[in-house]
C-alpha cells in the first residue's frame, strides 16, 4: 500500500515537471504570466514529490527523484519534437477545440529548463549508482571481515 501510495505521488510530480517543461516553451505577453506558472508548477512539484519520497522513506530518493525528473524530460522533449515536426499543424485540445501552438517558440527558457532538468536527472542517478557500488563493497568487506 506504501508503494502505492507513493507511485501515485511521483506521477502526480512527474506531471506538474512535464507542465513546468511545457509552460517554459510557450511565449506570453507578460512575463510575469510565466513565470507565476512555472513558480506554480514547480512548487506543486515539489511538494507532491516530497510527499512521494516521505510515504517512501526516502529509500533510493536519489534514484526515484532523478527518474521522475528524467521522465517528465523526455515527455517534453516528445511533445517538443512533434511541434517541431509539423509547427502549423493543427493539434486537438481539450473538450475537441482545435488549436495552433504558435505561441511554442521561447526556447531559450524551455531549452534552459530541459537542461536543468536532464543534468538534475543524470546527477542524481550517478550519484545513487556510485552510492550503491560503496555500499555493496563495504558490505562484502564486513562479511570478509566476519569470516576471519
Amino acid at each position: 500500500m506504501r508503494n502505492f501510495l507513493s507511485m501515485i505521488f511521483f506521477c502526480g510530480a512527474v506531471f506538474c515537471f512535464y507542465m513546468l517543461g511545457l509552460t517554459a516553451f510557450i511565449s506570453t505577453q507578460t512575463i510575469v504570466d510565466k513565470w507565476s506558472a512555472l513558480l506554480a508548477f514547480s512548487a506543486a512539484a515539489a511538494v507532491l514529490a516530497a510527499i512521494g519520497l516521505t510515504i517512501a522513506r526516502f529509500k533510493n530518493w536519489r534514484l526515484k527523484t532523478g527518474m521522475m525528473l528524467l521522465f517528465s524530460c523526455l515527455a517534453v522533449c516528445s511533445v517538443m519534437f512533434v511541434i517541431l515536426a509539423a509547427p502549423a499543424t493543427p493539434i486537438m485540445a481539450g473538450a475537441g477545440n482545435i488549436m495552433q501552438l504558435k505561441d511554442f517558440g521561447d526556447y531559450q527558457t524551455g531549452g534552459t529548463i530541459l537542461f536543468l532538468l536532464l543534468t538534475t536527472s543524470c546527477v542524481l542517478v550517478i550519484r545513487h549508482t556510485r552510492i550503491s557500488k560503496l555500499k555493496n563493497r563495504i558490505a562484502e568487506l564486513k562479511q570478509r571481515i566476519q569470516r576471519l
